[in-house]
Formats: C-alpha cells, sequence, structure tokens
C-alpha cells in the first residue's frame, strides 16, 4: 500500500467518486475536483492510498485558523468496502501528520460521529485525540446511507500531534454506546433515535461541566467514552 498526496485531475476525480461509492452521497452534497484543487492551492493536501496503482482511499484536508493560530480542518475520509478493517484509514491519517509537521501545522481537527463505536476507537485509541465538543445535527438532512434515520450530531476531534496522551486519572465520567449502531438502526430505528438523544445530553452535560474525552473503551456489545475533567485548559484551543 502506498500512501502519497494527489493532485493529478483524473485522480482527483476518483476522489470524488470514492465519495459517492463509500458515503452514498447525493451529488449535491460531494466535495467536488474544483474544491479540492482550491484545498490543495490554499495549502492544504489530498491524500491517496494507492494498491497496485489503483486510489482505494483518499483524505482532504483545507486549512483554518483558530485563536489566530493556523490548523487543519480534515473534512472526509473514505476507504472503499473491500479494504475497510485492513488499518489504511490509520495509515491515511499517520501521513496526514507527516505533512502538517512539515508545514508547520500542530492541531489537526475533524467531526465524526458519536454513535460509530470503530471511528471512535481509531480516533481516540489509535491517534490520541480527544473530544470536548459537540455539536446538535451539525449538517442538517443527509442522503448519506450510513446517516439515514438519524440527525447529523457530530463531536470534534482534536488531534494535537506534538502533544502527548492526555493522561485519565482522578474522577471519570462514562457514556456508552451500542457496538453496532447500524445494526440497531436496521433492528429498531426508534431504539436507535432514543440511544442518539441519551448520548447527545449525556455528552451536552459533561462538556458543560468542564469534561473531556481522554479515553474510549470498546465491547463486544456496547462501547463506552472516558470522560475526565478539565476541557477548558487540557489544550490552547476554545
Amino acid at each position: 500500500m502506498t500512501i502519497r498526496p494527489v493532485t493529478d485531475l483524473a485522480e482527483l476525480e476518483h476522489c470524488v467518486e470514492l465519495q459517492r461509492e463509500v458515503w452514498g452521497l447525493a451529488d449535491v452534497e460531494l466535495i467536488p475536483v474544483r474544491m479540492l484543487v482550491t484545498h490543495i492551492r490554499v495549502g492544504g493536501l489530498v491524500l491517496g492510498a494507492f494498491e497496485d496503482d489503483r486510489m482505494v482511499g483518499f483524505l482532504n484536508a483545507t486549512p483554518g485558523v483558530r485563536d489566530g493560530r493556523p490548523y487543519w480542518y480534515s473534512h472526509m475520509l473514505a476507504v472503499q468496502n473491500p479494504y475497510r478493517d485492513r488499518g489504511i484509514g490509520s495509515d491515511l491519517k499517520l501521513a496526514q501528520r507527516d505533512h502538517a509537521r512539515q508545514s508547520g501545522i500542530h492541531l489537526i481537527e475533524w467531526t465524526f460521529d458519536p454513535l460509530e463505536s470503530k471511528n471512535a476507537h481509531v480516533n481516540i485509541n489509535k491517534l490520541g485525540v480527544i473530544v470536548r465538543r459537540y455539536y446538535v445535527n451539525l449538517y442538517g438532512a443527509t442522503d448519506s446511507e450510513l446517516q439515514r434515520g438519524l440527525e447529523s450530531d457530530r463531536t470534534i476531534a482534536e488531534w494535537w500531534i506534538d502533544e502527548p496522551r492526555v493522561r485519565i486519572e482522578g474522577d471519570t465520567r462514562r457514556v456508552y454506546i451500542p457496538a453496532d449502531i447500524q445494526a440497531l438502526k436496521k433492528q429498531s430505528p426508534k431504539s436507535a433515535q432514543d440511544v442518539q438523544l441519551r448520548v447527545r445530553e449525556q455528552f451536552l452535560k459533561n462538556i458543560e461541566d468542564d469534561y473531556f474525552v481522554a479515553g474510549f473503551e470498546r465491547k463486544d456489545d456496547w462501547s463506552e467514552y472516558i470522560f475526565i475533567s478539565g476541557a477548558s485548559s487540557v489544550r490552547q484551543t476554545d
């Protein structure tokens, strides 16, 4: 597997096709080639994962400024279904980290669905992100097959790439989620909606109380976020 920057227009077009294939997005929700080119030209990045010269995954990032300091906002990561669960997503993120360091970037952020256990495991356990922001129905209604049936609640992953992992110590709080929210949606859409409302309420309450996510434990039937106190002082951002 080779991971490298993508700048060729034909390869950028394949990034668009991957969005449609992996996420089931409507055309209006896709990041077009024009925007991917803009990301690159203004100091962002598009990376592709290739097997035998065939792109099987990609991610993109665009520069932003928070409190007068530059960071990267990583908008999308997609890996073809036959190549999932092989660590390609993690490899893409680690390559993104290396390119960020070369560009003088110390913080990378992205959104993820707090009900998706697998994504939480990768983001928190493998990469070491923290979470202290939660947005209710951030993107509104979406045609994505994976997101259909629930509001688009999102948490913000903060990846401070030059900082050590936060140690879990002192008082902790836990928020439980199903091991497989997609399976629960198929079994009982109402149960999935009830879970989302409970998780939303618990996240917002913990954040209001100055707690943040520093750990995650993944189980066979359920998983749990581990919150510790000190959200307002753990890193230099809002």
